[in-house]
């Protein structure tokens, strides 16, 4: 009976290793980076923006060995996920705290979406280059600078004005009554949103 246990004991472990390693991995794991301005995400993968007062990159999901986090022109946050190890749309998603931001990107594919309430800032900028999705509806900002660029989306919600481009393709969604100067080359829509669909989660 006891050998008939350990060998089930030993298939048991065995069976186990791979969702032993995949739940190590799932677990959530902080980076240590310098501080920055901006966010740039390239390549694929989720990117969660909230509020607070300390800078913050965490891995809600996948590992750090599957992407390179660095700081790139002093003080812009580069998140770019390894296309080689790439399986699954958003298998990687990582949690970036931070008290305001200048800028946000997505490069190649991937979404940044803001959560929870901001403090209201004076101006962002926003671009979308060759695919991709930003979502910053829960950022409180007075001024948007919003861009596309072949093809992808932006979702916002400006306070008092908006300078919004698509060149090539892409579409710009925009709520509120903020004065909104569009430009649309080669393709493209720059369009206000349903007012029931302000507040609702993006799923892609």
């Amino acid at each position: 009976m006891r050998s008939v246990h350990a060998l089930a004991g030993g298939l048991l472990v065995l069976s186990a290793v791979p969702w032993a390693q995949a739940a190590a991995q799932s677990e959530p794991r902080a980076v240590e980076v310098a501080p920055f301005r901006s966010v740039e995400l390239r390549s694929g993968g989720k990117v969660v923006l909230r509020n607070g007062p300390t800078q913050r990159v965490t891995f809600l999901k996948g590992s750090p060995e599957d992407v390179e986090v660095s700081i790139a022109s002093g003080d812009e946050l580069v998140i770019e996920k390894h296309k080689r190890r790439s399986e699954g749309r958003y298998e990687l998603e990582i949690e970036v705290i931070t008290p305001e931001l200048e800028r946000i990107t997505v490069a190649h594919g991937g979404m940044i979406q803001s959560r929870g309430s901001f403090p209201r800032q004076a101006a962002i900028g926003v671009t979308v280059d060759n695919g991709g999705t930003i979502d910053i509806r829960s950022m409180s900002v007075g001024s948007i600078t919003a861009s596309v660029l072949s093809g992808g989306r932006i979702f916002a919600k400006p306070l008092t004005a908006m300078a919004a481009s698509v060149v090539e393709g892409g579409n710009i969604t925009y709520w509120g009554d903020a004065r909104v100067t569009p430009s649309i080359e080669k393709g493209g829509v720059i369009i206000k949103g349903d007012p029931s669909e302000a507040d609702q989660p993006y799923r892609d």
